[in-house]
């Protein structure tokens, strides 16, 4: 019993010390297998040219809606620009 014990401790010190000594050469293999599996994937689902009906769609503008937009944006021009011309008291000045 005592040497199973001993024998498992040697086994488990030597797997720990090979993966310590080997540490960088490990997470390159782990690098590249993760990378050959991500392309794997992104061919499979992405690059494969599947069915896809794309439907044409004609956008159709209302006229009244674009006339009140217009109306709307000219109103709020209008109040932008009538700051610049308003007199306003100067209350540095005594």
């Amino acid at each position: 019993m005592n040497y199973k014990i001993k024998n498992n401790l040697r086994i488990f010190s030597k797997i720990f010390n090979f993966i310590a000594n080997n540490l960088f050469l490990i997470f390159l293999l782990l690098l590249l297998i993760d990378s050959i599996l991500i392309g794997y994937l992104f061919f499979k689902y992405s690059i494969q040219e599947h069915n896809v009906s794309i439907q044409e769609y004609s956008v159709g503008l209302d006229q009244k809606i674009i006339d009140s937009v217009l109306d709307k944006w000219g109103q709020r021009e209008n109040l932008f620009e009538a700051v610049d011309f308003n007199q306003y008291l100067d209350l540095f000045r005594f």
